[in-house]
């Protein structure tokens, strides 16, 4: 016999509205962003970079991480900023998608926070990210701070070398 129905959702529809991820904290020069911690495999001191040539501006050059060759994306100049300074809070996050690595030079990384889905707001509803720019996942304020989300998947997706 079927139990009653007391207006209730059930639990799989209550986790899927409830939906939250973790997502680490970073920023490049005076903006905060954010990057969902899944596709993060670490985060590293920075080492030394081997430049390659005929490399988009952003690829700073590629890192031996462990015997792996690395390439390193300067993140500032990745998304129209100025660089990214080398200071004692710089540091490179380690991105992982089924066997891709690409290393992403940033100002410093803060720290992880929860974020749900109603806090997300789309890059088309806000003045505050560029619209069409696909690399920005949509905007949340954490404790005031306003943070643009980063898409892992579409900068691992992004070309590193200049077309010939």
């Amino acid at each position: 016999m079927a139990a009653p129905d007391d207006g209730a959702p059930a639990p799989l529809q209550r986790r899927a509205a409830e939906r939250t991820a973790r997502w680490l904290r970073l920023r490049c020069g005076a903006q905060a962003y954010a990057i969902e911690l899944l596709k993060i495999r670490e985060v590293v001191l920075p080492s030394p970079l081997l430049a390659l040539r005929g490399a988009a501006p952003c690829l700073a050059g590629v890192m031996n991480l462990r015997g792996q060759v690395v390439p390193v994306v300067d993140l500032g100049l990745q998304l129209g900023d100025a660089p990214v300074t080398e200071s004692i809070a710089t540091r490179i996050i380690v991105l992982e998608d089924n066997g891709d690595v690409l290393g992403l030079r940033v100002s410093a990384v803060e720290d992880v926070v929860l974020i749900g889905d109603a806090q997300i707001e789309g890059t088309h509803t806000s003045r505050l990210a560029p619209v069409g720019d696909h690399r920005i996942r949509g905007i949340a304020r954490i404790g005031g701070v306003v943070m643009l989300l980063l898409d892992a998947n579409r900068l691992m997706a992004l070309p590193l070398f200049a077309p010939r």
